[in-house]
């Protein structure tokens, strides 16, 4: 199902379903189910034909992380309890700099922002690799092993029916995935109260991708202890995004399990947030801006230092299987680069950083294309270093379009779902689009564009 169609049926069950029924000691968990929905709803047949072999996993996994919560309880972490601010990110957004260090691009400029006049400290909610040197110190948040027999009352049944009727999501799948992300949550909870509770200092705490269980029960915590909680913008915050926008029935005190606030990169955000519920009184966006452009361009390169020469070197910045966008790389490029017509262009295919089957995939798919002609960037690397010696970027809907037009480099889209997600920006001329036809990418790579700037707020930049 396409992005922009999943987001409509989502809004539509909201409004058709008490969301009231969800509830565990007073939170209100249906963020939970939405966001079983949205990635029910967006997963593509390729994921579908594996979710067997994840199903089977699944109880080992579980296990595994039972026991490893049973290990962590009795090996607690000495934790400075005099904090003010608490920053709690995910290795993903890990940047390799010139240094050979890793910088946390979300978290990292912000920290960097409050310097030595707060008293802060870091979490991962998961491992860093033992491998990666980190600019600055950290601790990792695990979950508490919490027993907890989950049953569904009768209404709670009734409405995973409804829904069932509306999207035809199993209705097993439905409750089984929600016991699941329950079980999770609780535990989480436990923890970072356990943590947060010795903290009487502490006023905020800033966490990434607030819409999986950790982050969630996190919030939980938060909320009960009377401290702030603010997401952190790590990508596009766009009208089709249901974890952020579509929002109709956000409680009169808000859902505690969500962020009381939301730290977007500008205007646009903000507005995509609010428009489905405009007078909401808590769960707020502002904005904040993108304070890693910024870092970067002070501290780690002079503005305006790119290299141009004849050569046209091309950055395709790939997601993971979503929606109707099925190839990591569309079929267009593969034709393209087995055309004739590739002299002196060099593509580089840069991975999500979260995509552990991609880079196998991407040998794969290019196994019959001369090995010159290419490179495969595992995504680890800073993508700011590769956007300034880039002079195109092509992406299905990746928000790294706004960043590349930050460094002056032009993007084409491609496909349905770019069309929605991005229809402002094209009709403004902001991106170019194509339906995913060759002869497009060969117009588009041998024109010399100029990069339009400003037309689009949606990243507020440092003067």
């Amino acid at each position: 199902m396409k992005t922009s169609d999943a987001f409509k049926l989502i809004v539509q069950i909201e409004s058709s379903v008490d969301t009231d029924v969800f509830i565990w000691k007073g939170f209100n968990t249906w963020p939970l189910i939405r966001q079983i929905l949205w990635v029910e709803l967006t997963s593509t047949a390729s994921n579908d034909k594996t979710s067997k072999k994840g199903s089977t996993l699944e109880i080992f996994a579980s296990i595994k992380k039972i026991v490893l919560a049973i290990y962590y309880s009795f090996s607690e972490a000495k934790i400075s309890q005099d904090n003010t601010k608490i920053f709690i990110s995910r290795p993903v957004y890990l940047q390799e700099l010139h240094s050979k260090k890793y910088f946390d691009r979300i978290v990292d400029p912000i920290i960097e922002l409050f310097g030595l006049n707060e008293k802060i400290t870091k979490f991962y909610v998961s491992n860093v690799p033992n491998k990666k040197e980190l600019m600055y110190e950290f601790l990792v948040m695990h979950q508490s092993f919490s027993f907890n027999i989950l049953t569904l009352d009768s209404e709670q049944k009734k409405v995973f029916q409804q829904i069932t009727r509306l999207s035809s999501v199993s209705n097993l799948e439905l409750q089984r995935r929600y016991k699941q992300k329950l079980r999770s949550f609780i535990r989480w909870f436990v923890a970072a109260k356990k943590i947060l509770s010795k903290q009487k200092k502490l006023k905020e705490i800033y966490l990434t991708s607030w819409y999986f269980p950790d982050m969630m029960g996190i919030c939980a915590a938060a909320s009960e202890l009377g401290i702030k909680t603010i997401d952190v913008q790590h990508g596009k915050q766009g009208k089709y995004q249901a974890m952020y926008s579509g929002w109709t029935k956000i409680p009169e005190s808000g859902y505690t399990i969500m962020p009381d606030n939301f730290w977007c990169w500008g205007r646009t955000s903000c507005n995509h947030i609010l428009a489905s519920s405009p007078n909401r009184k808590s769960n707020i966006p502002f904005i904040g801006g993108y304070p890693w452009i910024d870092y970067y361009k002070k501290k780690l390169i002079p503005v305006d230092s790119k290299i141009i020469d004849n050569e046209i070197r091309v950055l395709v910045t790939m997601q993971p299987p979503q929606g109707e966008n099925t190839e990591r790389i569309p079929d267009f490029i593969v034709d393209f680069l087995l055309s004739n017509q590739t002299e002196n262009i060099n593509f580089i295919f840069r991975l999500h950083p979260g995509d552990a089957e991609g880079r196998y995939y991407c040998y794969k798919r290019l196994r019959f294309i001369d090995k010159k002609k290419y490179n495969i960037d595992i995504g680890e690397g800073n993508l700011y270093d590769v956007f300034v010696s880039s002079t195109h970027h092509i992406t299905a809907y990746s928000s790294c379009c706004y960043e590349a037009s930050v460094f002056n480099v032009p993007t084409l889209l491609y496909g349905n779902e770019a069309r929605d997600i991005y229809e402002d920006d094209i009709k403004d001329g902001a991106f170019v689009w194509t339906k995913g036809v060759t002869a497009d990418l060969k117009k588009w790579l041998h024109i010399r564009q100029q990069v339009k700037r400003n037309i689009y707020p949606f990243i507020k930049i440092e003067k």
